[in-house]
């Protein structure tokens, strides 16, 4: 059976692969839709938009709330909370309108007045649930950025495209994340020490020239700060990891694939994403990059075994790894479901998250990890 597998994988895995590209473009393409549709990548609830979080204890169902309230309510959306043992104990009432405005309509509604015994209430002004959401975003990028630095610094072969990898990747935490002084300085000192080190490796004129350009629009940008550079950085940065490192670009795509898929079947399921919701793509990122990382290390260090053999071996450990952790998230909520909480939005989207890696990691980086490797012997 393992020879058949092998003979077959031999024959398909470009077709294969053809396969992982299209569902990639197919989730960029939804994504690029959703976002026209909706000016946003995301449906956003109240933590990040601003607004009011109003729960009652109640049995009333989620549908006669709806019906009776969202005449009177603008953007309003109602969800149950249950026990242990599914008994409904309460209702979560969220809405972008102000407290003002929604408790008398909801005390109306329910004949009784809302106090701190039977409710609790929750405000986001719609500023500081911007300026939140604005910085997770920002969080999530600079992450993937660093990532992709890092799988750079492991499979990359020149000396001196890291140093400017990692110029560059400085340059980028500088114009998304305000720092202190300090630190800023302190990133700049070493910035300067990179620099002076790519041109002592550097041996013609031609990387001289190079590392000098890299190092001056660094020190440009570096001052001005111009938050819009840093799509354009990223893509130049990608750009050269997949020119100078496949291996390295292939684990990226892989991660990348993770969350553009995953953020797809999110959007697809109507999910308001929280605050919560976006850590959980922070931590997908970490988890999506792992296995990447062992089935490249595998095929490309061990080079006394065919790329079959060690690609049989990295999956055999690194499907019990996420699939390990697939059953933990699993369990987890199916514990916190009936508890509606942050929890929830957590394990459900790192549960779609870590499925599509078993999928990206053994079909997309593996095809392209093994094409690779036969094209170099």
């Amino acid at each position: 059976m393992k020879e058949k597998i092998s003979a077959w994988y031999d024959k398909n895995y470009k077709k294969v692969l053809i396969v992982s590209a299209l569902l990639i473009l197919l989730s960029i393409s939804y994504l690029a839709f959703f976002y026209y549709q909706n000016n946003d990548i995301i449906y956003k609830d109240v933590s990040l938009t601003g607004g009011t979080s109003i729960t009652i204890h109640s049995q009333l169902s989620v549908s006669e709330a709806m019906s009776a309230l969202s005449s009177k309510i603008k953007g309003i959306d109602v969800k149950s909370i249950s026990d242990n043992s599914g008994i409904q104990t309460g209702l979560i009432i969220n809405s972008q309108e102000s407290p003002e405005i929604m408790i008398p309509i909801i005390e109306d509604y329910l004949g009784y007045k809302l106090t701190d015994e039977n409710s609790s209430i929750e405000f986001t002004g719609s500023s500081l649930g911007g300026d939140f959401y604005n910085q997770l975003v920002k969080a999530v990028i600079f992450a993937f950025l660093l990532m992709a630095f890092v799988v750079f610094f492991v499979f990359g072969k020149s000396k001196l495209i890291k140093s400017y990898s990692l110029i560059l990747t400085l340059l980028s935490a500088r114009i998304t994340f305000p720092i202190s002084r300090i630190i800023g300085i302190t990133a700049f000192v070493i910035s300067a020490i990179v620099f002076i080190y790519a041109l002592y490796i550097s041996k013609t004129k031609t990387n001289y020239f190079y590392s000098s350009i890299v190092f001056l629009v660094f020190a440009v940008f570096y001052f001005i700060q111009p938050y819009y550079l840093i799509i354009p950085l990223a893509i130049f940065l990608f750009s050269l990891y997949s020119i100078v490192s496949i291996p390295s670009i292939a684990v990226i795509i892989s991660a990348f694939a993770d969350i553009a898929l995953s953020l797809a079947v999110v959007d697809l399921f109507g999910m308001k994403m929280s605050s919560a919701g976006i850590v959980a793509f922070l931590m997908l990122i970490g988890y999506s990059v792992d296995t990447d990382i062992l089935l490249t290390t595998r095929v490309l260090k061990r080079k006394s075994e065919s790329v079959n053999k060690a690609i049989w071996g990295a999956f055999k450990t690194g499907s019990t790894m996420t699939l390990t952790s697939i059953i933990a998230v699993g369990v987890a909520l199916i514990v916190v479901y009936n508890y509606n909480t942050i929890l929830n939005q957590i394990f459900t989207i790192l549960l779609i998250g870590l499925s599509f890696d078993l999928f990206n990691t053994w079909i997309t980086n593996t095809s392209l990890i093994k094409l690779y490797a036969e094209r170099n012997g």
